[in-house]
C-alpha cells in the first residue's frame, strides 16, 4: 500500500518534540534525537500492513460482495489467493462458512465473515477510516443505505419465481429513482466519495459493486445517469495497486 508520511517540529507548549503522521497514525516523538530512531523502526511499523501468513478470500466468480474485499487487499500490497466458488460448488461448501455465506477472509486459517464486518477491519489496517467518531458514523451509516438499496433489489432480482421477481421489482422501480437520487447527492457532497469527504474503505466496496448494481437494477446506463457513482470507481481503480491487481484479475461482467 501507499505509506504517507510527514514530520514536523513542535512549537509552542510542545516545543522540542516530533509528530511524524502516517497513513495509520501519528507517532508523538518527545525528544527530537529520539526521531531517529523511529525513522530505523519504521520499516517495521510499515511490515505490520501486510499479514502474516496465507490470505485467502472466497467469494463467488463475480465481483458484487467479494470484489471490495479484494481491491482492499490489493491496495495494501497484499498477495492473497483469489478464490473463486462455482454455483455448482456452492452446496458442498456452504456447511463450511461461519454464517452460511459469502465472501470470507481467511487468515493463516481463520475466517472472518460477513463483507462490511470485513471490509471495516481492512479499512481499520490501512488507514482508510474516520478521523473520529463522527466520520466513522458517517461511513457507517451510508454504507448500510447502500446496503438498503441494493437488498431489497437483489431480493427481487434472485426470485425463481419469475411473477413474483416481475411484480417485486415494478413495486421497487417506484421508489428506486429516488434512492438513488439521495446516494448520488451524498456522493456529491462528498466530493466524489461516500463518505467523510475523502477516500475511505466505504469507497472500495461501493467500487467493487457497480457493475453488480447495474445487473441487479437492470440499469446498464446506471453510471451515466449518476455519473458520481463512476467517479468513485474511476478513483479507486485508477490507484496503481489496485488497477495493477485488476488489470490481472478475472473479468467478469458483475
Amino acid at each position: 500500500m501507499s505509506v504517507f508520511l510527514s514530520v514536523y517540529v513542535c512549537e509552542g507548549r510542545d516545543t522540542g518534540c516530533v509528530y511524524i503522521n502516517y497513513s495509520s497514525g501519528r507517532l508523538k516523538i518527545l525528544f527530537v534525537n529520539t526521531v531517529l530512531k523511529c525513522f530505523l523502526s519504521f520499516e517495521s511499523l510499515v511490515s505490520t500492513m501486510t499479514f502474516p501468513g496465507k490470505v485467502s478470500v472466497y467469494y463467488f466468480n463475480g465481483k458484487s460482495m467479494g470484489e471490495g474485499v479484494r481491491l482492499l487487499l490489493a491496495y495494501g500490497g497484499q498477495e492473497f489467493e483469489d478464490r473463486r466458488i462455482e454455483f455448482d460448488e456452492w452446496a458442498a461448501f456452504k456447511p463450511k462458512t461461519p454464517f452460511g455465506g459469502l465472501p470470507i477472509l481467511e487468515i493463516d486459517g481463520k475466517q472472518l465473515a460477513t463483507v462490511q464486518a470485513i471490509c471495516r477491519y481492512l479499512g481499520k489496517k490501512y488507514g482508510l477510516i474516520g478521523d473520529n467518531d463522527e466520520e466513522a458514523f458517517e461511513i457507517d451509516q451510508n454504507v448500510d443505505f447502500l446496503a438498503d438499496i441494493r437488498i431489497r433489489a437483489a431480493m427481487a432480482f434472485w426470485d425463481t419465481d419469475e411473477e413474483m421477481k416481475k411484480k417485486k421489482m415494478e413495486e421497487y422501480a417506484k421508489v428506486l429513482p429516488g434512492l438513488l437520487d439521495k446516494l448520488h447527492a451524498i456522493i456529491v457532497k462528498n466530493n466524489g466519495h461516500m463518505a467523510a469527504g475523502k477516500l475511505t474503505w466505504a469507497d472500495f466496496h461501493f467500487a467493487g459493486m457497480v457493475d453488480y448494481l447495474k445487473m441487479i437494477f437492470h440499469m446498464p446506463d446506471l453510471t451515466d445517469k449518476y455519473p458520481a457513482f463512476k467517479t468513485i470507481a474511476d478513483k479507486v481503480y485508477s490507484i496503481p495497486k489496485v488497477k495493477a491487481w485488476a488489470d490481472k484479475s478475472v473479468q467478469t461482467p458483475w
